[in-house]
C-alpha cells in the first residue's frame, strides 16, 4: 500500500505577491522582468518524516525547552551513568527532571529486578554506596 506524501501548509494570505526569489527583485525570465511573482494557489511542499525525525533529535534539548515554553511542562529525561554496585550489581541512573523537581530511577540491566526511585541525591549517592540493599 502507498502512503500519501505528507504536507504542510503555510499560512499565506493568498493571492499574494512576492520578490522573484530567482533574481530577489533584479527583474529576469521567470518573473517576466517584473522583479515579482505572484501566487495564486496555497503554498504547499511535502515533508520527509525521516528528516524531520532528524532534526527533532539533533535538537531535542531546544526542542524541549521551546515545547515548554508554549505548551506546558515537558520533563527532560538523561541517563547520568551505568555504575556497578557494591553487591556485584549493574544499575542504569535516570534522571527525570522538570519545574516540579527531579527523580532519580536506579534500573537494574544485569538482571530482572524492579525499579528504584529517589527524590533527592543525597539518598542516591546512600544507594550507591550500598546503604540501601
Amino acid at each position: 500500500m502507498k502512503k500519501k506524501a505528507v504536507t504542510v501548509q503555510f499560512p499565506t494570505p493568498l493571492p499574494a505577491e512576492i520578490p522573484c526569489p530567482i533574481c530577489e527583485g533584479n527583474k529576469c525570465k521567470v518573473c517576466e522582468k517584473s522583479g515579482k511573482i505572484k501566487l495564486v494557489v496555497d503554498a504547499k511542499v511535502p515533508i520527509q518524516k525521516a528528516l524531520i525525525v532528524k532534526y527533532v533529535a539533533n535538537n531535542i534539548s531546544s526542542i524541549s525547552s521551546d515545547l515548554s515554553k508554549h505548551y506546558g511542562l515537558v520533563p527532560e529525561i538523561e541517563t547520568m551513568e551505568v555504575f556497578e554496585h557494591p553487591e556485584n550489581r549493574t544499575y542504569e541512573i535516570i534522571k527525570v527532571s522538570s519545574l516540579g523537581g527531579v527523580v532519580y530511577i536506579a534500573s537494574r540491566v544485569d538482571d530482572v529486578e524492579g525499579i528504584r526511585t529517589f527524590t533527592t541525591l543525597k539518598d542516591l549517592n546512600r544507594f550507591k554506596e550500598g546503604w540501601y540493599a
